[in-house]
């Protein structure tokens, strides 16, 4: 697969099956995941893969118990432009697939935990990024969610880490095979999205459409 190909279309994907994941694929999208840039190459960075039933279910409960508290909080206008029929096409599909994911993510077949040391984000992400693309590569649906974080200690425990442990739960990452089709993600104008040379200066430039075609005839999204 071309880089540009797997960067441009590896977009959040909520919808998964149940099919199981061979440990070969997982071998390899971890395998390429631990190579990604470590800083002080300390590799400041633990995963902890999860494919037992009941603990899925348990963290499942959590999530869309956190889910709901965001959209009686945080959420809570967009919740209600849903729940009106207000809201655009966009926030209508996010919303939708977020709910989908809530309720079914006991069924995606691994569920990816990084960790890092405090402060070590810089580690951490790098290695998370670099797993969701080898995913893609492998035909596999990722989205990086840090919900659970704000229940960490009732996930430590699940997941039995430490109480004092030296790393902290920094992402999950629900990996499985996706039920909808790839495709370019849908952003804003470029243009839109960077500054130049001083914050809030416009670029010189333009750029309104994606740079990179879509091989698979879907057009942008």
């Amino acid at each position: 697969m071309d880089v540009y190909q797997a960067l441009y279309t590896t977009r959040a994907m909520r919808r998964v099956s149940a099919e199981p994941i061979p440990e070969e694929v997982l071998l390899r999208v971890l395998d390429a995941a631990i190579r990604a840039p470590s800083a002080g190459n300390e590799h400041a960075f633990r995963f902890l893969v999860v494919r037992d039933a009941e603990t899925k279910k348990a963290l499942q409960v959590l999530y869309r118990e956190v889910l709901d508290e965001l959209y009686e909080t945080r959420y809570a206008a967009m919740a209600q432009a849903v729940r009106s029929g207000t809201a655009d096409a966009t926030a209508q599909r996010v919303s939708a697939s977020a709910n989908h994911l809530a309720d079914h993510l006991h069924e995606v077949p691994v569920l990816l935990f990084a960790f890092g040391r405090r402060g070590g984000e810089s580690s951490v992400f790098p290695a998370v990024w670099s797993a969701c693309l080898a995913a893609r590569a492998e035909g596999l649906g990722t989205t990086v969610t840090t919900l659970l974080k704000s229940r960490r200690a009732e996930v430590d425990a699940l997941l039995g880490l430490p109480a004092d442990a030296e790393y902290e739960m920094a992402a999950m990452v629900p990996l499985g095979r996706p039920t909808g089709r790839w495709g370019i993600a849908q952003r804003p104008a470029l243009h839109e999205l960077v500054y130049a040379e001083r914050w809030g200066e416009a670029p010189v430039w333009t750029c309104a459409e994606p740079l990179w075609p879509d091989p698979v005839g879907e057009g942008a999204r």
